[in-house]
């Protein structure tokens, strides 16, 4: 349980960092960089960074079975789809977009792919990097 914790906070961390920039950009596009907004765009972004870190729990940890490659891509999707509906519903409800702006929600999908795939690139070299430290670990102690 502590090690889903972990985890679940380490995806936090990294989808809020990336949600920060998505508003930046998204502010900067549609109000312009003299924008003045409250602070509760903070609040905001950190209840779209902690819906959107929910499902890495569903990951499988070190105990636990193993995916097959089907079932990861199958779980890669739904996160996918489980991240648009949450940012583009709860930006609709903290009205950062509307709906009738086809722009707003082009520009809004780009930056879910752009940060959904920036989170699974740091989180697999975090994972590569990790795995290649055991490797040597093994090799070391196999001497």
């Amino acid at each position: 349980m502590v090690k889903k914790i972990k985890i679940l906070l380490e995806v936090f961390g990294k989808v809020a960092l990336g949600v920060m920039f998505a508003a930046a950009i998204y502010i900067s596009i549609f109000v312009g960089t003299k924008a003045q907004i409250s602070s509760g765009i903070l609040w905001q972004i950190l209840i779209v960074a902690a819906v959107c870190s929910i499902p890495a729990l569903l990951y499988p940890m070190d105990s636990e079975k193993e995916l097959s490659k089907k079932g990861m891509l199958l779980l890669n999707l739904f996160y996918f789809a489980f991240v648009n509906v949450a940012v583009l519903g709860l930006g609709n409800l903290f009205e950062w977009l509307s709906f009738k702006n086809p722009r707003m929600i082009v520009v809004m999908e780009l930056l879910i792919i752009a940060v959904y795939a920036l989170v699974n690139v740091v989180c697999y070299l975090k994972d590569r990097a990790t795995a290649q430290n055991m490797n040597e670990k093994l090799k070391e102690w196999k001497k």
